[in-house]
């Protein structure tokens, strides 16, 4: 039994399913933390108008927060064994891992897109990178795991 569990989500449903997997192996007493990370922002002016890094980043953070509360709301989760988090990381399976780290969790529980050949090469897999650099537990969830657990 785990007592703390954290779910990166990429706001795809997938990284959403992977909660109903790991709810059983959560301790009565247990906590989900759904975490997004974003990444850190420039000032920039457009049109004359200054957009500062800061501001773009709080409204970031504010639309992570708030889509992660949705989630806890579509799942009928309780708000107090479910926490929502957004952490600011230039890499996303850092971002991952630092955090994880910092709030002492059992385990990572994700979701992978499982990409294949150029895919993969391209975009890399932020589940791989942090499945590599996490001195605890990580889960990965494939596209089949998915499937049959529905």
């Amino acid at each position: 039994m785990y007592k703390k569990v954290l779910v990166p989500l990429d706001q795809s449903s997938e990284s959403e399913e992977v909660i109903s997997l790991i709810e059983g192996e959560l301790a009565p007493d247990g906590e989900v933390i759904l975490l997004q990370v974003v990444p850190p922002r420039k000032t920039k002016v457009i049109g004359g108008h200054v957009m500062y890094a800061d501001q773009q980043q709080e409204d970031d953070r504010t639309k992570a927060i708030g889509f992660c509360r949705g989630v806890v709301g579509r799942r009928g989760g309780d708000p107090e064994a479910w926490h929502c988090e957004v952490t600011i990381a230039d890499s996303v399976a850092d971002g991952i891992v630092d955090f994880a780290k910092r709030e002492g969790v059992d385990l990572i529980a994700m979701y992978t897109h499982d990409r294949k050949g150029l895919a993969k090469l391209i975009k890399g897999s932020i589940a791989a990178k942090v499945k590599q650099s996490a001195p605890i537990e990580v889960r990965v969830f494939t596209p089949r795991e998915l499937a049959a657990a529905t």
